[in-house]
């Protein structure tokens, strides 16, 4: 995000009658995995009064991560921080959360009055309610395991298993460099978007991409999923499994150029 384009882009919805009121930083695109530049955002957002919230679904959890933290600065300052504990904390899937800076704001927004679940005699055992902090009122007991991990594991393994998925995407992209028929299209954080490229190939690319993709996903070996950079049709990587180690990156590559000649052969361009 280009803070100098937000300001101004506010500005003009304000001369236009409109009321601006929450910027939206993101900490880990889910497409490429880049991330804001949180510290401008957040000045921005505070000199235009606007709430910054952060999404941080995908990546926010880097922060714990000694090589990713500086990425990250700034996201402190946000009024609200979105986290998907299910992706990088490998939690099961469903296990999300809001982080907010005060949490009146989100009483005032969603608590509930109605006499049926008014907290009675133990105000201090059940103060908190997960229904005053979002729409739901039924819920599954997500913030569970998300303890029981944390408790039974520890911030530094978990740090540990981070750092070592986002080493797998970087090992992914120096394999890619030293061959002339795959190309980098981008990358960041636990995700690297790459493309098949076949030296003498002048046909479509996309399409010779989507098919292979296919090819890969029914193979069963390795799976991508897709991206668009620049325009350009990209099979997306993005590890976030603590299994995961170099080896499955080369697999991967293999199954791809594999699947991608196969793919050519098809085509009559083989």
């Amino acid at each position: 995000m280009d803070e100098g384009a937000l300001v101004r882009m506010v500005r003009e919805d304000r001369s236009a009658g409109l009321a601006p009121a929450v910027v939206v930083a993101s900490a880990g695109t889910a497409g490429t995995g880049t991330v804001d530049r949180m510290d401008r955002i957040a000045a921005a957002a505070r000199a235009e009064g606007l709430w910054m919230h952060v999404d941080g679904a995908y990546g926010a959890l880097a922060a714990m991560t000694p090589s990713a933290r500086p990425l990250f600065a700034g996201m402190g300052e946000a009024d609200s921080v979105s986290l998907d504990p299910h992706k990088w904390l490998y939690l099961p899937v469903g296990t999300g959360c809001v982080l907010y800076r005060d949490a009146g704001a989100a009483r005032a927004a969603f608590g509930e009055t109605a006499e049926y679940i008014r907290v009675v005699g133990l105000e201090q055992d059940e103060a908190f309610a997960y229904w005053d902090y979002g729409p739901e009122l039924s819920r599954p007991f997500r913030a569970l395991p998300l303890w029981m991990l944390v408790k039974s594991v520890g911030v530094r393994v978990l740090s540990e298993a981070i750092e070592e998925n986002m080493a797998c995407a970087r090992y992914f992209a120096e394999l890619v460099s030293a061959r002339e028929d795959v190309e980098m299209l981008a990358s960041g954080l636990s995700i690297f978007c790459f493309r098949y490229r076949p030296r003498g190939f002048d046909g479509d690319l996309d399409e010779l991409n989507e098919r292979l993709m296919v090819r890969l996903q029914h193979g069963g070996s390795s799976y991508v999923s897709n991206a668009k950079v620049g325009g350009k049709f990209a099979l997306r990587g993005c590890v976030l499994n603590y299994r995961t180690r170099r080896a499955d990156m080369e697999r991967l590559l293999e199954d791809v150029v594999t699947a991608g000649r196969s793919v050519l052969e098809e085509l009559g361009a083989g």
